[in-house]
């Protein structure tokens, strides 16, 4: 198994995870339902560990294919670029959605601020996925850019 393999294996797990951890975050936060919030915020967790790999994997992923004819070199530069930034802001929220859950140790109840910061955050690295994911995309399936017109 090499990089590639790791990056293809792992890259979608930050991206589905955020979406899934954004759902029980505002389930919890608006039926008001701790366990549920505290299950999005173990996600929001979990999610940024397994984002480690799946970007650290990524540049080796890129030597691979960067000799293969068809490869979209632009796409390629841009994921690069997308990917770094969605990657630290991801770190960056599981820090503080694990605050969060230390918050509420004690009380049994997270501090609300924390709660709505982890949540904003989550927004925020929903969509970065999201756009670094469709950039990644991009490099090899070209058929994403194809107009119905083109193929009719």
């Amino acid at each position: 198994m090499n990089g590639a393999h790791i990056h293809l294996l792992l890259n979608h797990v930050p991206i589905l995870g955020s979406v899934f951890a954004l759902c029980l975050l505002l389930y919890g936060i608006f039926f008001k339902n701790r366990s549920i919030l505290y299950a999005g915020l173990v996600t929001v967790v979990v999610t940024s560990l397994i984002g480690i790999p799946a970007f650290l994997s990524g540049e080796e992923a890129e030597h691979m294919v960067e000799p293969i004819i068809g490869i979209n070199r632009e796409a390629l530069e841009e994921h690069e670029d997308m990917a770094e930034i969605a990657f630290w802001a991801m770190l960056m929220n599981g820090v503080i959605a694990l605050g969060t859950l230390s918050s509420g140790r004690k009380t049994g109840t997270p501090a609300q601020a924390l709660v709505w910061l982890s949540l904003s955050g989550l927004l925020l690295v929903t969509v970065l996925m999201a756009r670094t994911g469709g950039s990644g995309g991009e490099i090899r399936h070209t058929e994403i850019h194809l107009q119905q017109s083109e193929h009719d």
